[in-house]
């Protein structure tokens, strides 16, 4: 046996112990004996073997526990970025300085020298995070009708709509050899501004998907673009909750097993990438309650701090607001005929209130 080419004395000895049992035989009468003369040794042992087995198992648990956890309850991938390689990404950041120079050729170069060391998480947040700090959303151009969505042409400007941020962000990772076919430009129907319950939905909106590790990763830089924080929403969303707010042209861009119809988009409640990340649900699901006097309606989430739920006042509708098990009440009575959209912010950790979507009421007598 080759282990025994230099053995160790305990090795020695078990080997001499063991050519003892096989040179009498092994009987069971053997071991019994050995039993009896050393119980303490073998009771340690069968002991030591349970707890093995035992905390082995506690391990597996806690192993598929944790994994669960990190895809989330319905095992979809999630974008994960440790803290060090946040911090290499945010170091090619800072010090990108001038070297945009107001031109996207000489930026892409820029990016090109120094990302090849990054992995593909780090591209993307790498794009996604110089994007959501740098460009605005061109609300004047929009009005005026003179938006540019060539990122060559609108980058000295810092401003664009959708499909200037969806283009830029294709052609950032690209310029960082991220694989094109790995890229896809998508367009559909949001709940954004131009966004009525009421109203048929028409196609208005344009984002991204990156395959990332062969998980197609769903990103939306416009919605996360010009805000003051780190923390994005539309940073890899959850694909079952990124298609309550965002609905693709193409059914097979939804990226979930089941994909629902453009019906039945209309008819799910208004909620949000930041509800995504409080892991939220609406009950009932519905897009707006056609009610004259008294209704209800109930929030709920999953997140491991307090939070509170505050609703905007609306003139003709009364609202009493109940802390229920991970989750408000909500009743509400509407006192007059029209239409109603309700505003709805969560507490986040950092003591900020979130905007997590819509209720909308309509009472026509």
């Amino acid at each position: 046996m080759m282990f025994l080419s230099d053995p160790s004395r305990e090795n020695y000895d078990n080997y001499e112990l063991i050519k003892k049992y096989d040179n009498s035989g092994g009987t069971c009468s053997n071991i019994k004996s050995k039993i009896k003369s050393h119980p303490v040794i073998f009771a340690s042992i069968i002991i030591g073997i349970i707890i093995l087995i035992i905390i082995i198992s506690v391990a597996i648990i806690l192993s598929n526990s944790s994994k669960k956890e990190d895809n989330d309850d319905d095992g979809e991938y999630t974008f994960n970025i440790s803290e060090k390689s946040k911090k290499e990404v945010l170091n090619i950041y800072n010090n990108i300085g001038s070297n945009d120079d107001n031109d996207l050729t000489t930026f892409c170069n820029y990016l090109s020298s120094h990302s090849s060391n990054l992995n593909d998480e780090q591209k993307v947040y790498l794009a996604y995070y110089w994007i959501a700090k740098n460009i605005k959303y061109d609300y004047e151009g929009l009005d005026s009708d003179t938006v540019i969505y060539d990122p060559d042409k609108f980058f000295p400007s810092k401003k664009t709509v959708c499909s200037g941020y969806a283009r830029l962000f294709r052609r950032l990772l690209t310029s960082m050899n991220y694989d094109k076919e790995k890229i896809k430009n998508i367009q559909g129907y949001a709940k954004g501004a131009s966004y009525s319950v009421y109203k048929d939905p028409e196609a208005n909106h344009e984002w991204n998907a990156v395959d990332i590790n062969g998980h197609w990763c769903l990103i939306d830089t416009t919605w996360d673009a010009d805000k003051n924080t780190d923390q994005f929403y539309y940073l890899c969303t959850r694909p079952s909750c990124f298609v309550r707010d965002h609905l693709p042209a193409k059914t097979e861009y939804q990226f979930i097993d089941n994909p629902i119809t453009l019906e039945e988009f209309h008819n799910m409640a208004w909620t949000n990438g930041r509800f995504c990340y409080f892991k939220g649900q609406i009950i009932e699901d519905k897009s707006f309650y056609k009610v004259c006097g008294k209704g209800q309606f109930f929030v709920k989430y999953k997140v491991d701090f307090d939070t509170k739920l505050t609703i905007n006042p609306v003139n003709g509708v009364s609202l009493d607001i109940k802390p229920i098990n991970s989750g408000f009440q909500v009743d509400f009575s509407v006192d007059k005929e029209g239409e109603f959209e309700l505003s709805m912010f969560l507490l986040n950790y950092d003591l900020n209130y979130e905007f997590i979507g819509k209720t909308n009421l309509k009472c026509q007598k």
